[in-house]
């Protein structure tokens, strides 16, 4: 398998553009923009490298997740991250398309019959997985990530 470094640049492009957007939607402080826009470029382009190198989706999601994290504590003044940070970096790395194929699908089920209804209720099934199994990534990539700067950040006790 080759990888496609161009494309996995323009991808991540596209990332941080989106992850910015979504940052200045939210009313985010001007401050973070950029901000959302490296954690979302930088998730993006660990996830997609990852799979390219031979990585499954669900565990590339999990480390490209802590990379927005160490990202977001790195370039952040005072290494106080902003939930809309966190949250504006990990949207691309979700599960989308899925997200709305188990829409249509949920839609599609409730006028559904006979041999049909099986096709329907698999594609939501499938969909609802995809889904939940690219949540959970995420959340345990946020996980990760905040356990790795909090051990970092320990200090030792000072006896007085």
């Amino acid at each position: 398998m080759q990888m496609d470094l161009s494309g996995i640049l323009m991808n991540s492009l596209w990332a941080g553009l989106f992850g910015a957007g979504i940052a200045l939607s939210l009313t985010a402080p001007r401050q973070y923009l950029v901000a959302a826009f490296f954690c979302a470029f930088a998730g993006r382009f660990m996830r997609d490298l990852l799979v390219g190198w031979g990585m499954s989706q669900n565990w590339s999601t999990v480390v490209a997740s802590a990379v927005v994290v160490l990202v977001a504590v790195a370039i952040i003044r005072h290494h106080q991250v902003s939930p809309v940070v966190l949250i504006c970096g990990v949207l691309p790395l979700g599960a989308a398309v899925a997200m709305f194929n188990m829409i249509f699908a949920l839609m599609r089920l409730s006028t559904a019959q006979g041999e049909a209804l099986n096709g329907v209720s698999s594609a939501f099934t499938s969909n609802l997985a995809k889904v939940f199994v690219i949540s959970l990534s995420i959340a345990l990539g946020i996980g990760a990530g905040t356990t790795i700067v909090r051990l970092c950040r320990r200090e030792e006790a000072v006896e007085v």
